[in-house]
């Protein structure tokens, strides 16, 4: 079996607390998840909340050469599609994680990927949430756009750390996964070293951790230990 992906997650308000959290993995990971919150899509906000390019630019410039960047967009894309995609396109990250719901204009947005130069090798990932059905809202976007990944929330209420997660994402998971054997799988939110194990062995592929990674007496231990499920 593929050994299981840890993905650290970065959910902050202050882009001095990012740049401190990528420091921390830069020479244990290749890759940090970095959570966009607008206050509208969800309740909470985060660096970046109104889509402003400049401050797409001063994450680049935080993350450039130290670790590649998978961006969680946690907001409402139809409010200001277009200065949402530009500033992702300044920012060029390895992967880009939209949510159901987010958005109705999925065309617009692969047509916007389709033909920047700055995100033809970027990966596009889909975030279901609990309430979501596989069958009718995951499957049916997945049959229909060229998504690269999914990646399930683990948690109940989106935008916010430290939540246990809740055990029904498992059955999510397992279901997602006979009906798809090959698409890559994340789960983000309630992700602990006690968890992983189960969540691998139902299909997920890769594991986002905040607090469940962040909170370690010794990061590179707790990598160890996730990357040995």
């Amino acid at each position: 079996m593929k050994k299981i992906e840890l993905i650290p997650a970065i959910l902050e308000n202050d882009f001095k607390k990012v740049e401190k959290k990528i420091e921390e993995v830069k020479e244990l990971v290749k890759m940090v998840q970095v959570d966009i919150c607008d206050g509208k899509f969800v309740p909470s906000k985060t660096i970046i909340s109104n889509g402003n390019k400049k401050s797409f630019l001063k994450l680049k410039e935080i993350s450039n050469k130290k670790v590649k960047l998978e961006i969680d967009m946690m907001v409402s894309l139809d409010l200001n599609l277009e200065k949402w995609l530009i500033g992702l396109e300044e920012l060029s990250p390895k992967r880009i994680i939209f949510h159901i719901g987010s958005t109705q204009k999925w065309e617009e947005v692969f047509n916007f990927i389709k033909k920047s130069k700055n995100l033809k090798k970027t990966e596009v990932g889909l975030a279901a949430q609990i309430k979501h059905k596989c069958q009718k809202d995951i499957i049916s976007l997945l049959d229909k756009y060229p998504f690269d990944f999914v990646q399930f929330m683990g948690i109940e209420k989106i935008g916010y750390g430290g939540q246990e997660l809740t055990p029904k994402v498992f059955r999510k998971i397992s279901k997602l996964r006979k009906l798809n054997k090959k698409i890559p799988i994340s789960v983000d939110g309630g992700v602990k070293i006690f968890n992983g194990e189960k969540l691998k062995n139902v299909g997920a592929t890769r594991l986002v951790s905040g607090s469940g990674f962040y909170k370690a007496d010794s990061l590179k231990n707790r990598l160890k230990e996730f990357l040995n499920l």
